[in-house]
């Protein structure tokens, strides 16, 4: 048997990663770090454009020789969501406390979802931070060379960019339902 390292075979092994790790940390330690990736989204891509407009402007450009800024720009947004998001969920000053559901079915369910919904928020932005794209671009994603390349190769990949939008909301609605219709102590 031959494995052929594909986009797709990537994002399901991270995937998996990602929830099996959320089961094993717990639903409210799922839930914080849902709300850390939300902080460290906003904080990188933030400070991606500034680095940008840094590079592009011709304020370091001109000291540094800087090969291609669009990588650079893209491995500092990268670099900087994961370094928040494991930092904020690690050493962050705040803790999640929710009360579980009385059914142990329920309960898996619920931590099995939290993972999903993580693990699809988490590797949707590093895909769409590899576009080069900034999240408060209005423009379509699939213009970007990078995310189109691997968009052709594979189906998981065009389907997490093209619905970035609902894997980036998704996490926060299911937050604020079982917040209002979940069992209170």
């Amino acid at each position: 048997m031959e494995l052929t390292l594909t986009w797709d075979l990537f994002v399901l092994v991270f995937f998996m990663i990602i929830v099996s790790y959320s089961v094993m940390i717990g639903k409210d330690q799922t839930i914080k770090v849902i709300l850390s990736s939300y902080i460290a989204i906003l904080a990188s891509d933030a400070i991606g454009n500034l680095v940008s407009r840094l590079i592009g402007g011709g304020t370091v450009s001109n000291v540094l020789v800087i090969p291609s800024e669009n990588k650079a720009v893209i491995m500092v947004k990268i670099g900087i969501f994961i370094l928040l998001t494991v930092a904020l969920t690690t050493r962050g000053a705040f803790d999640i406390l929710i009360s579980d559901e009385k059914s142990p079915f329920m309960r898996i369910m619920m931590l099995v979802a939290y993972g999903i919904l993580s693990a699809g928020l988490i590797i949707s932005t590093i895909l769409v931070y590899v576009s080069g794209v900034s999240l408060l671009s209005t423009g379509s994603l699939f213009s970007q060379n990078p995310v189109q390349d691997m968009a052709e190769g594979s189906r998981l990949v065009k389907l997490m960019v093209e619905n970035y939008s609902i894997w980036f909301s998704l996490p926060a609605v299911a937050f604020v339902i079982s917040s209002l219709f979940g069992r209170e102590d």
